[in-house]
């Protein structure tokens, strides 16, 4: 069963364990965070292990029995120290510390990605997290997938099924293989009614996750002190989970529950 997750940039504001509650709420199994590269994350996690967040987002994600999908990110540019307070040191221990199977990250102009990758995966393995990288808009998947190849990294494949070509999207996943970190869909796609059940992801391997990325169009900034928030989060990426099963579901048990 593929689990499926969240990203923080879709319940931003909130702060990370108002997010894993919203996932909870909604049926998610996993949540995405900002750990880093941002001026917000910077802010909220800048002092590692040390920041006082880390304790209450660790006794949510155990209580909540939500899991940490991924952390971010790393840009390949930034250079690699053995110092406690390298910042890639402390987002892939960050990652160690909330259990995220990944570690986001984006290449850098300039920047050899492939080299880049290769050292990466080297120091990350050590924090028993995978980078995945996520293709800047316009980057054609064959190109990510070029870019890691030879690598233990993967890719982030994003799909925005009101676009997409079912038969390239089944061709894509065959072709990407153990390259394939995740799929990410954005929000607004997900949480309207899709009509007919599209089955788009149907050849999906069970082991790969399904993202609720952030929406094409931003949604209105929700005032995280209204009490009605916290419900309406969870009843939006409950929402999101039933479009993400309808992506999921295979044409022939389509046709069971219809007795064809």
């Amino acid at each position: 069963m593929n689990r499926v997750a969240v990203h923080h940039s879709v319940l931003d504001p909130r702060d990370p364990v108002a997010c894993v509650l919203a996932a909870r709420a909604g049926g998610l199994d996993a949540v995405g965070l900002h750990v880093a590269a941002e001026p917000d994350a910077e802010r909220a996690w800048g002092h590692g292990a040390g920041t006082p967040l880390l304790a209450a987002l660790v006794d949510v994600l155990l209580v909540s029995r939500v899991t940490t999908l991924d952390v971010g990110r790393i840009d390949l540019g930034e250079p690699t120290t053995d110092a406690t307070d390298d910042p890639r040191r402390r987002t892939l221990d960050l990652g160690a510390r909330l259990g995220a199977q990944f570690v986001t990250v984006r290449a850098t102009e300039g920047v050899d990605t492939g080299d880049a990758l290769a050292g990466l995966t080297a120091q990350a393995a050590s924090f028993r997290v995978r980078p995945v990288l996520v293709p800047a808009d316009g980057v054609p998947v064959r190109e990510a997938l070029a870019a890691v190849a030879g690598t233990r990294a993967g890719i982030v494949f994003d799909v925005r099924p009101s676009v997409a070509d079912p038969e390239e999207v089944a061709e894509l996943i065959v072709e990407a293989g153990d390259a394939l970190g995740y799929v990410r869909v954005p929000a607004d796609e997900l949480a309207v009614d899709m009509g007919e059940v599209t089955s788009l992801l149907a050849t999906l391997p069970p082991w790969v996750p399904v993202v609720v990325g952030a929406p094409r169009t931003p949604r209105p900034v929700a005032d995280p002190a209204d009490p009605a928030a916290p419900a309406r989060a969870g009843a939006f990426l409950a929402a999101c989970r039933a479009g993400v099963d309808r992506l999921l579901v295979h044409p022939r048990a389509l046709a069971a529950e219809r007795g064809e």
